[in-house]
């Protein structure tokens, strides 16, 4: 009877040891589990928000290499095209026609952001021609009160991002500037072909070559948004001489007044005091009109005072046809 006591108890400590072992088995398992939860957890709240904002962040320097590119090639048309004479005979809409294709295209990043496993949705964008407006105004008034006004409807260029972490960013190309606008005051980080320069101590000379990105009459804004791959076509149409003061040298003129109609008028009004200062110039008026979105600038000032006087002012237009279409070329 003894020996069958000692044996059941020696079943029932087997039993209980099992039944530990089992038990820690469990509890280490879920230990395991949770600090694996606790680890993603830490990964997906807080690094994989910092990885994708710099994924993002890397993607508009992308697109600001892009955007770069597409006033870096309309530079280079507009010296072809003003090196080119009869420049409005260089493409034609003739498919037959034997005439040489002033041709370039730009390949556009439009959505990045991606992560490999961890977080694959990507960012979008939204690319525009002629989605706003950008018009270049001026006034030659002459000694004799007669005066020679002209208007160039530039358009533009226009990149919006739709980003998940990184700020959101726009880009746009008006007049040959390139503007970039993040929320807060808009600044032009390349800029337009507009000279001022000292000819002698109180004459200056002002070159103008505005950039018209063509639009045929009643055409819609081109808008394409995707966060895949999109490609702009730039074809180069004419370069047109405007205005070119020693052509009236029986005129003197007394004043410019040249006016810029856009969304950034704190960028070109900037850009505008930067060149005026560069040249020595400082009998002006810059005025910014928030109200009506546009800046003036009046060479000489309205002012007895001014001493400044404007010796030459030349101005021309590039015509540039853009095409946003679908696919990296």
């Amino acid at each position: 009877m003894k020996k069958h006591n000692e044996k059941d108890s020696r079943i029932e400590k087997l039993k209980y040891s099992n039944s530990e072992s089992a038990t820690a088995t469990v509890i280490g398992a879920v230990l395991l589990l949770g600090i694996i939860f606790s680890v993603l957890v830490i990964i997906w709240v807080g690094c994989v928000p910092e990885w994708k904002n710099d994924a993002e962040r890397s993607h508009m320097d992308n697109v600001w290499k892009d955007m770069a590119d597409v006033k870096s090639k309309i530079d280079m048309m507009s010296i072809i095209l003003a090196s080119t004479p009869d420049s409005s005979k260089l493409n034609t809409s003739n498919p037959s026609s034997s005439a040489p294709q002033l041709v370039m295209n730009v390949p556009f990043h439009m959505g990045g952001g991606s992560l490999p496993i961890i977080g694959t949705t990507k960012s979008s964008g939204i690319l525009a021609v002629n989605k706003d407006k950008c018009i270049m105004s001026a006034i030659v008034i002459y000694n004799d009160s007669t005066s020679f006004p002209f208007n160039i409807s530039c358009g533009t260029i226009t990149y919006a991002s739709q980003n998940h972490y990184y700020v959101d960013q726009s880009f746009s190309y008006e007049g040959g500037a390139l503007i970039l606008d993040q929320g807060k005051q808009p600044v032009m980080m390349l800029y337009p072909s507009i000279r001022f320069s000292k000819a002698s101590s109180n004459q200056y000379n002002i070159s103008i070559n505005a950039v018209r990105i063509f639009r045929a009459l009643y055409d819609s804004p081109q808008i394409i948004s995707s966060n895949s791959g999109c490609s702009l076509r730039l074809t180069g149409i004419d370069y047109r001489h405007i205005y070119d003061s020693d052509e009236y040298e029986d005129l003197s003129i007394e004043r410019l007044v040249l006016t810029i109609y856009t969304t950034h008028p704190d960028a070109w009004k900037q850009y505008l005091s930067k060149m005026l200062a560069d040249a020595g110039i400082d009998d002006y008026t810059l005025v910014e009109n928030e109200d009506n979105n546009n800046v003036r600038l009046i060479f000489p000032k309205l002012d007895s005072t001014a001493t400044g006087t404007l010796k030459r002012l030349y101005i021309s237009e590039t015509v540039v046809k853009a095409e946003p279409g679908i696919g990296l070329n």
